[in-house]
């Protein structure tokens, strides 16, 4: 039989393209299987403890699936936990996705809407609420998106009723959730730049807010307030991603939106643009080609194959971009990499060759998730010679940066020391390694970064000991990449873009303030693990809990082993949901009890939130142990060129 081609699978994101078994591999691995169940003693789904093997057996080759096995298929994220501890090699997880397949898309059969109806304002229906979510363009079309697709989007969100003058969104904190306002009117406003508040625009039924943070998880650009007496439809990520999955036009509707108010705000924000009529400043936008690029993936390269047209210019809407030129070695294949700078939201390269301004071409590589937007040079020759100005610019800037190239790299640490003059410079070589392990090793990309002054530090493990007391286990190793002087802890850095927030099952979320958490929700299945480039989420065993200690003598030699003060408390177990905290989805009804067991959970550095301070700061007892935000800390490439520039004149 003919082997199935790869597919992408709704609801496996981490696993996009599988190949499936065909009808006679499907058979043959169930003949094989021994009904250990050991693979569903592996799986870390709670449902699994219900789930026996011979049903799921029975279920995979036949029309007879029992309700509790179709639930555990559809909670099924293919994290793969199963296939490692089977004794016969079966591939659990493919049977699993073959089952998946055919019991189809769970959004086609029918929801409770019990819950719904029951938190109905006074005076709204169902089909009130319906035909107010078709208002909104990307549900207009009953034939794109059904009427159960909506009930399934309306269960797993949250109704919210508001007064005039409440705040629906913060500006410059984080969320992901997106609001359909239903009824009501809304001020959008922003922060000028002595801090008065610049109104944008007024929303109204029919229209929706927080797209950009679903799309790209970067911090809210907008406050919105209520004017009026409101009511709007909050819905978690999770859940407008699943509707996007489900209903392609969907996601191509907030894709393509998202694409064109991205551009023509950037490019009203760039000083090279200052002075063109919005008319025209929407003409460019509608000329631009977008390209999403991957983390690694390289732009465009010094090799001549790789080189883009030579007067496109390339606008950096989200993401960091390393930029490098290869050095030439004395045989092929043996240059080596030299970093000139990094780039991101806001950067621009003319072609990847024009911007530095020597006639050299260079690598632009992906750092994280980018997205690009790129302007042919015949359409930026139309705003050049009607806008003389922005050609004047233009050229100004490419000299700026002809004089950056020129200066040598001499420093990578606190800029403040910098200023002060009262570090020695590196050598040259050593600040381009440091700078490299700062681009590369994703710390450009963190909001909060956990340093240690190898200068201060005494090599106590305080710090470690002071995070295991606080939460149970240590989230935090000291020992990390070091540059100059500076160690950078291995602990989360609570990324911009943070590719671990990608759970089906909002296991990992984010707090407005920043701070990413494991959740109530979590699972333990170690996707978020297996995403984060930087290794700093780890997976425990629940049944790997430190027993207690059962003598005297015991706990007197752990009260001076481990110490004692603010951080020391009692040890929780996950089991009692005490690791982790509420996550952005309506938790389960909750009327079977076996259902809250947990086999695994995730944990990593939340920064100690709801903490009034952080435990591995506050037990360091030399001050070496201390949070940053990398782009004040360290400073971008481009502002330690400009200071070492000024410091040689």
């Amino acid at each position: 039989m003919q082997k199935p081609t790869a597919l992408p699978m709704i609801g496996v994101q981490h696993r996009s393209h599988l190949t499936p078994l065909t009808e006679s591999e499907v058979r043959f691995e169930i003949d094989m299987c021994i009904g250990c169940d050991r693979c569903m003693r592996a799986c870390p789904l709670p449902l699994s403890s219900q789930v026996n093997i011979a049903d799921l057996n029975l279920a995979t080759i036949s029309d007879e699936v029992a309700p509790h096995v179709a639930r555990f298929t559809q909670e099924c994220v293919m994290c793969g936990s199963c296939v490692p501890v089977c004794p016969v090699s079966n591939h659990r997880d493919l049977l699993m996705l073959s089952l998946k397949q055919r019991l189809g898309i769970s959004w086609d059969r029918n929801v409770d809407m019990s819950l719904v109806l029951e938190y109905l304002p006074q005076g709204w229906t169902l089909p009130l609420l319906l035909s107010r979510l078709r208002e909104q363009p990307m549900f207009g079309d009953a034939q794109l998106v059904p009427d159960n697709y909506l009930k399934h989007l309306l269960s797993s969100s949250k109704l919210l009723s508001l007064v005039p003058d409440s705040i629906l969104i913060q500006e410059r904190t984080y969320g992901r959730e997106m609001y359909f306002i239903l009824e009501g009117r809304f001020m959008t406003s922003t922060l000028g730049p002595l801090g008065q508040e610049l109104p944008i625009a007024v929303l109204g039924r029919g229209e929706f807010v927080g797209e950009r943070g679903m799309l790209t998880g970067q911090q809210r650009t907008a406050t919105v307030k209520a004017q009026t007496t409101a009511m709007v439809l909050e819905v978690p990520e999770q859940v407008i991603q699943r509707m996007m999955e489900v209903a392609p036009p969907v996601r191509h509707y907030f894709e393509n939106l998202h694409n064109t108010r991205s551009i023509v705000s950037i490019l009203k924000r760039m000083a090279l643009f200052q002075g063109v009529a919005d008319q025209d400043m929407r003409w460019l936008a509608s000329k631009v080609r977008f390209r999403n690029y991957e983390r690694d993936e390289v732009l465009f390269a010094d090799r001549e194959e790789a080189q883009p047209a030579r007067e496109a210019l390339h606008v950096i809407l989200d993401g960091f971009v390393k930029v490098a030129r290869m050095s030439s070695g004395s045989h092929p294949g043996q240059g080596k990499e030299r970093i000139i700078a990094y780039r991101q939201n806001g950067d621009y390269f003319a072609g990847g060759l024009d911007m530095l301004g020597d006639g050299k071409a260079v690598t632009a590589t992906a750092i994280n998730r980018v997205r690009l937007a790129e302007i042919r040079r015949e359409d930026m020759l139309v705003i050049l010679s009607r806008y003389p100005e922005v050609n004047q610019r233009f050229m100004h800037r490419l000299q700026e940066y002809r004089v950056m190239a020129d200066a040598a790299q001499t420093f990578i640490g606190p800029r403040d020391l910098l200023q002060r003059g009262q570090t020695q410079a590196l050598a040259e070589a050593e600040a381009r390694a440091g700078l490299r392990a700062l681009v590369g090793g994703g710390v450009v990309e963190g909001t909060e970064v956990l340093v240690i002054d190898l200068d201060k530090c005494v090599h106590c493990d305080k710090c470690e000991e002071a995070c295991e007391r606080r939460h149970g286990h240590s989230r935090m190793n000291r020992r990390g990449m070091v540059v100059g002087n500076i160690s950078v802890a291995t602990a989360c850095r609570h990324c911009q873009d943070p590719v671990c927030l990608l759970c089906s099952r909002a296991g990992i979320a984010r707090l407005p303030s920043g701070e990413v958490y494991i959740t109530e929700s979590c699972i333990g299945c170690g996707i978020c693990a297996e995403r984060c480039p930087y290794d700093n989420i780890s997976i425990i065993s629940l049944n790997e809990q430190e027993a207690a200690p059962s003598s005297t003598w015991e706990r007197f030699t752990r009260f001076f082993s481990k110490g004692v003060g603010r951080e020391y408390g009692k040890r929780q177990l996950p089991m009692a949901q005490q690791f982790a905290m509420p996550g952005p989805l309506t938790p389960g009804d909750g009327s079977d009890a076996i259902a809250e067991v947990r086999k695994k959970l995730a944990i990593k550095c939340d920064l100690c939130a709801g903490y009034s301070n952080q435990a591995c700061v506050q037990a360091c007892p030399t001050g070496a142990a201390f949070r940053v935000q990398p782009g004040q800390f360290f400073g971008s490439t481009e502002d330690i060129l400009n200071l070492t520039t000024s410091q040689e004149r």
